[in-house]
């Protein structure tokens, strides 16, 4: 048998959903991050860390709620607050009905939200080029090829945000509550945390307990490559790179994330007045680089101004962080070979 027919006909259609899963478990890793970032601020920014957790409550109860419209059994009660959030279905519904929007609740988060920033983005999405996609190999290369396009393009997107513009402002603050919301911390107690394990759980569980769904999913999946396949369209790997762009911005969001708790934890771990050096810092040296820039008539000023404003912020912050952290160990340590010496 040519192996080359098996490659087409057989594994070609799952190079995608492979790279689908590979971005999703990396956005897992990035929000398992995040997490442990906030716990180590929860004793001093209770209120900061109870914010993040019911933007993520709100984007899974949304996905949730969604997911039963879509469906047609209705929302029949919808409850959400700072520790816990509740959807009810209008009808009870078994079989694939219910198999969707346990989908949309488990798969949801994820993916929701970052639509929300792409449907803002989308007008000024420049486009993209197809390749074929007929083998495992070139399905891979033509998902990688989609996904550094939508990223280059959405980098540049947020390298040129003009922080004295207020719709930039928006986007930037929706962009971070994407980023602070992908998953929630904890669930109707404090104590009660939900991580990454606890989400692959769920994804293991949704699909033992609708084997037959997920074999009907895959089998859709397969028809519909055929199709294309013969029908000489090259649309199957888009498809999956939607999925993926939006995993780009979720990881994206992610990271921004990441800075801004790092700034917060910096600054709490900072004594006296220095504990203002790292939101004081990132303001000033946006400010300064803008004047700088200006002055130059530079066409790079938007981006080389917020790039090297993030740069500068967080090498001078991990630095000072770095020398106060060194500098309250020696003073440990001399304090600990004083009281060596009185006691000899």
């Amino acid at each position: 048998m040519d192996l080359s027919i098996i490659d087409t006909f057989i594994i070609a259609p799952l190079a995608p959903l492979a790279g689908i899963v590979l971005f999703w478990f990396i956005q897992l890793l990035f929000a398992e991050s995040l997490k442990v970032l906030l716990r180590e601020i929860w004793e001093n920014h209770k209120a900061f860390c109870r914010f993040s957790n019911f933007i993520a409550l709100f984007f899974q109860s949304l996905s949730h709620a969604l997911g039963y419209t879509l469906t047609g059994i209705g929302v029949g009660e919808f409850s959400l607050s700072v520790k816990d959030a509740k959807v009810s279905p209008k009808k009870e519904k078994k079989g694939l009905p219910k198999f969707l929007a346990n989908l949309f609740l488990v798969l949801g988060p994820f993916f929701i939200p970052p639509l929300i920033v792409f449907l803002i983005y989308l007008p000024f999405f420049p486009g993209f080029t197809l390749q074929e996609c007929y083998t495992f190999s070139t399905s891979l290369i033509s998902f990688g090829s989609l996904l550094r396009q939508f990223g280059i393009n959405f980098l540049k997107f947020l390298f040129y945000l003009d922080l004295s513009n207020p719709f930039h402002i928006i986007f930037l603050i929706i962009f971070l509550l994407v980023g602070l919301g992908i998953r929630p911390s904890f669930i109707e107690e404090e104590e009660k945390r939900v991580g990454m394990v606890d989400d692959l759980l769920r994804v293991k569980d949704l699909i033992f307990s609708h084997p037959y769904f997920v074999i009907a999913l895959l089998v859709s999946l397969y028809i519909v490559f055929y199709v294309l396949y013969f029908l000489n369209l090259p649309f199957y790997v888009l498809i999956f790179s939607f999925f993926g762009w939006l995993s780009i911005i979720s990881i994206t969001s992610l990271l921004l994330a990441h800075f801004i708790v790092f700034l917060v934890l910096a600054s709490d771990r900072l004594p006296s007045f220095k504990r203002f050096l790292p939101f004081s810092l990132l303001i000033i040296s946006y400010t300064l680089y803008r004047f700088i820039f200006y002055l130059t008539k530079s066409d790079l000023a938007l981006p080389l101004s917020n790039i090297l404003s993030l740069a500068t912020t967080f090498v001078v912050v991990f630095l000072v962080l770095r020398f106060e952290t060194n500098k309250l160990k020696m003073e440990k340590e001399m304090v600990e070979a004083e009281e060596r010496e009185d006691e000899d």
